[in-house]
């Protein structure tokens, strides 16, 4: 629900919402960028609020969020309504994805958390990958139908995580007190969080306007652009997966590296070919690059800090990728709307994705990590 419902399952319904009035090219860049604002908000709350309130209730009150921001997206009520409507999903999605990792890998052995802290994140690319199948017939209908067939997807989730959410428990409150973080840590830390806010732009292209480049720009068919973009699932479900073995076996430092280099490579072939073979292993490595990234991020945050600081420090790290993916959304739908082509918003992600992976590579040398 906090990765693919509130973040990666909007871009397949781009090139309907454009073809049926919902939205222009350039808004429907802007309401994947009330979606990112959203996120922001929901990473400040992730962080502040368990403080105040039972978890259980946070996390049920974020499930019940969900569900209701994609029933609101299924009218079109005008703009301000979608842009309200994108906003609650991605604030209750930030709060999710903080908190689902830890929760989920307090019971797990510490000799399984790499492999298992990789798993909790395949599930969504699975069901990236699911939606993008099944989308284009729902489409057929409608755009509405489209995003009712998303919010039925999150009831199924929601009904299956709602006694587990129900069953969290809040931090004790010495867990909760800030810890204070060595100078080198938080260097680490700092250079941890500038590449995971260059992946935020990096992404932001293949994740916000790749259906829409593939619709209007290489002339595909809505249904096979939608098709094409079930890779990033299929991508994300296996990259989720081998980021954490590769974490246990290679070390998180290097495996982190090796990650954003795939990820300037992906962008990089989609402005290289506009062959279907070359296309489908951007969007694949793309995906692959993105659920890996988020999961070695997240064990590379509890390296650092240690498990008992990985809840809020890891707040903090998604704050980071908000904001790139804020400023991505908004930087880059504003040249859209100024004329840039598609292409040239691929661009900004392959550099953005090289220096993320300069800083991750010097980051591991500064730690003289494997």
């Amino acid at each position: 629900m906090g990765l693919c419902l509130c973040r990666y399952a909007y871009a397949p319904l781009v090139p309907a919402m454009i073809a049926a009035g919902w939205a222009d090219k350039a808004g429907a860049g802007y309401l994947g960028g009330f979606n990112a604002l959203g996120y922001l908000g929901g990473a400040v709350a992730a962080i502040f609020l368990p403080a105040r309130l039972s978890l259980g209730l946070i996390l049920r009150a974020s499930i019940v969020t969900v569900l209701v921001s994609l029933l609101m997206s299924g009218w079109n009520l005008g703009f301000a309504w979608l842009a309200a409507a994108r906003l609650l999903n991605g604030l209750a999605g930030a709060v999710l994805v903080i908190h689902a990792p830890s929760l989920a890998l307090a019971p797990v052995p510490e000799r399984w958390k790499k492999l298992a802290g990789g798993a909790i994140f395949a599930g969504a690319g699975a069901t990236i990958m699911l939606i993008s199948l099944a989308l284009p017939g729902f489409l057929e209908s409608s755009v509405g139908a489209g995003w009712l067939f998303e919010a039925a997807v999150a009831l199924v989730a929601g009904t299956v995580a709602w006694p587990l959410a129900a069953a969290a428990q809040s931090p004790a409150p010495q867990a909760r007190r800030k810890s204070r973080l060595r100078p080198d840590q938080r260097k680490s830390l700092v250079l941890l969080g500038a590449a995971y806010f260059l992946a935020g732009v990096g992404i932001t292209p293949h994740t916000l306007f790749l259906t829409d480049y593939l619709h209007r720009d290489l002339q595909m068919a809505t249904a096979s652009s939608i098709h094409y973009y079930s890779l990033i699932g299929l991508g994300g479900f296996l990259g989720a997966l081998a980021g954490g073995a590769a974490a246990r076996t290679l070390g998180t430092g290097r495996s982190l590296s090796a990650t954003y280099l795939l990820g300037t490579a992906a962008v990089a072939l989609i402005l290289l070919s506009t062959e279907p073979v070359w296309i489908s292993l951007s969007v694949l490595a793309l995906g692959f690059f993105l659920l890996a990234c988020v999961a070695l991020s997240s064990e590379a945050t509890s390296e650092i800090v240690g498990a008992a600081d990985q809840p809020r420090s890891w707040g903090f790290l998604t704050l980071t990728l908000g904001v790139g993916i804020t400023i991505g959304s908004y930087a880059l739908a504003w040249m859209v709307d100024a004329g840039a082509s598609y292409h040239s918003t691929f661009v900004v992600a392959a550099l953005g994705l090289a220096l993320a992976f300069v800083l991750t590579t010097g980051s591991r040398i500064r730690r003289a990590q494997p």
